[in-house]
């Protein structure tokens, strides 16, 4: 029940954020889809346990994965969400997820496992066909609900960097309705000049860099003209 309220509850906040952008209402939405994506990860991880996602092949478009984790109760069970841009909210994607001793992520062909007897400890590959700047959000929730793990990355970043400072695009929507910009590296409390340009239409602002140089910003790229219909 804990997984399924958990999956229920980021399902209806996205719900509200796509009809929102739809009918230009983007600060709040924006704002909703903002904090989501940021607290999936670490801040909605279960203290003293980690996920991480590790490539381990490429091959033309498709990129696999395979999850490994720390700090996991021995011998939990979990069920495996994803958050694809595409979708409004996490989905479950695969039951029965056991670690083996090195943490990896399998499927251990038992009973109340995922898997088959005749491949036992088969270690999960994902495969993903991502696009510039798309996320990968991935998330195991163990079958007592008392453990959640979040997790997630950029496979193919959209990233500028001089200087020792970087800045990052990620996006929020699957048509780039809806952008993260995420800038590393800048002096702690430092002013920061944003500029851009989206067909011609530019803007410009301030921000101020955190206490470890780094600064987020949702932007919406598309000009007026386009969110207009014009």
């Amino acid at each position: 029940m804990a997984q399924r309220s958990r999956a229920l509850l980021l399902a209806s906040t996205m719900a509200i954020a796509f009809p929102l952008l739809a009918q230009n209402n983007a600060p709040d939405a924006a704002t909703n889809l903002t904090r989501m994506h940021e607290a999936w990860g670490e801040k909605a991880t279960t203290p003293n346990t980690s996920l991480t996602i590790k490539e381990t092949s490429r091959s033309g478009n498709t990129v696999r994965f395979r999850l490994y984790a720390t700090g996991v109760p021995k011998d939990s069970v979990f069920t495996l969400v994803a958050w694809p841009v595409t979708q409004r909210g996490p989905s479950e994607s695969l039951k029965g997820v056991t670690f083996d001793e090195k943490g990896l992520a399998i499927c251990a062909g038992r009973p109340g496992t995922c898997g088959t007897p005749d491949n036992p400890n088969d270690p999960i590959d994902l495969p993903f066909n991502p696009a510039p700047g798309e996320p990968l959000r991935l998330g195991l929730i163990s079958s007592d609900g008392a453990t959640k793990l979040f997790a997630k990355l950029v496979a193919v970043p959209i990233r500028g960097e001089d200087r020792g400072c970087r800045v990052d695009a990620t996006l929020l929507t699957p048509g780039a309705e809806l952008i993260l910009l995420e800038g590393s590296g800048f002096p702690a409390g430092g002013e920061i000049t944003i500029q851009s340009n989206s067909e011609g239409e530019r803007h410009d602002g301030k921000g101020t860099a955190d206490s470890t140089g780094r600064y987020i910003s949702a932007f919406c790229p598309l000009s007026r003209d386009w969110q207009a219909g014009r």
